[in-house]
């Protein structure tokens, strides 16, 4: 049943109740549109052959998202309602060759590839006509009119995706379209023809944004992590740069630019955490006009990359390698002097000094090293 499975994710809805005048599948989270967000996991399916996108006939954000032109990808007229717009993507051609469909919120941008394989496999092992995520009730309930509380273990909260028979789905949805009753998601339409619909456990992260604050709650648990690691020899000098400050000792650093082994590594962790690649790829030690390149020049490069795809530096932790010079009566200063070069609050940044017990080439006091880490939101 490989490549065999249509995603269809609609995209029509003008979300009235997010507050704003731009669609909430089009607010930017973690460096990307939250639709973009919600289509990646599809894109890299091996299970998914083909993702129809339902869109407004005004929509004009559609044609600026980063899969509008994967061979996956086809965009149709969505509908009125989404049950609409699932109805016209499933009347199109391309749904012929499929046995599976699986429905998906363009706001719900924290799918995952794993998400995908669990619900073709419920269906596959229910043999339902329709499997759904459901999440148990964590808050009280009451009923608004009596305002009584119910029982909340009667009751369970409904995500998507979900998964269902094609030739099923359609039918049914034809049926409750033609007699103008509302339909909430797909899992009704199936239960409304009196079909077998089975479920799995859904995850909380799993978040659909339905009002402004919902982009909010997400940006401060979506973070990015990078990883950075910087070596440099020693010569006899005196001094070098070290995270922008000048540390007066005995060495200088052999290095093609300006050798600061901390802004070197903490642009390591920016460009990895944003999967722009290293410092080589924009830096190379080959390049003549990088010779002495004052290394404050290659984070503001870093810093202005990840401000394009709407991320910024959350915290900081590095970690200094050498046997000398000492780093701790020096510590505060390289920590102010890297809030400022990076602008950002000395609280967020760690920093930490420590030696290889006269192992190596750093043990030896011919070199130092930092390993930094960098978390992006």
């Amino acid at each position: 049943m490989k490549n065999k499975i249509l995603a269809i994710i609609p995209a029509a809805g003008i979300g009235q109740r997010f507050g704003t005048d731009k669609p909430k599948q089009y607010e930017h989270l973690n460096g990307m549109t939250v639709i973009e967000s919600a289509v990646k996991p599809f894109l890299d399916s091996n299970l998914i052959s083909k993702i129809i996108i339902p869109i407004s006939k005004s929509d004009s954000l559609i044609k600026k998202q980063n899969f509008i032109d994967h061979p996956k990808v086809l965009i149709v007229d969505g509908g009125d309602t989404r049950a609409e717009s699932v109805h016209n993507s499933l009347c199109h051609e391309e749904v012929n060759s499929h046995n599976f469909v699986i429905t998906h919120d363009a706001a719900r941008p924290n799918v995952t590839e794993e998400d995908i394989v669990n619900i073709y496999e419920e269906i596959r092992r229910s043999d339902s006509d329709c499997s759904i995520f459901y999440i148990p009730v964590v808050d009280s309930i009451k009923n608004i009119k009596e305002d009584t509380t119910l029982n909340k273990s009667n009751y369970y909260l409904i995500q998507t995706p979900q998964i269902s028979n094609i030739k099923k789905l359609k039918k049914a949805l034809e049926i409750l379209i033609s007699e103008d009753i509302s339909i909430p998601d797909e899992s009704f339409a199936i239960e409304s023809q009196n079909l077998a619909v089975s479920r799995i456990k859904g995850r909380t992260s799993n978040i659909k944004i339905t009002h402004k604050e919902d982009i909010s709650l997400l940006q401060k648990f979506s973070t990015r992590v990078g990883t950075g690691f910087d070596l440099h020899t020693y010569k006899p000098g005196k001094g070098f740069m070290i995270g922008g400050y000048f540390l007066e000792c005995d060495y200088d650093i052999e290095a093609h630019s300006d050798g600061d082994v901390l802004l070197h590594s903490i642009a390591d962790s920016i460009l990895g955490a944003s999967a722009l690649g290293d410092i080589g790829i924009f830096f190379s030690d080959q390049d003549l006009k990088n010779k002495g390149l004052d290394s404050k020049n290659i984070i503001n490069f870093c810093l202005e990359r990840i401000k394009d795809l709407n991320l910024e530096i959350y915290n900081i932790d590095a970690t200094i390698i050498c046997e000398s010079p000492k780093i701790s009566p020096h510590r505060e200063a390289i920590i102010q002097s890297l809030s400022s070069i990076l602008d950002l609050p000395r609280s967020k940044i760690g920093l930490k000094a420590t030696t290889t017990e006269k192992i190596g080439i750093i043990g030896k006091n011919r070199a130092i090293a930092v390993q930094s880490l960098v978390n992006l939101k």
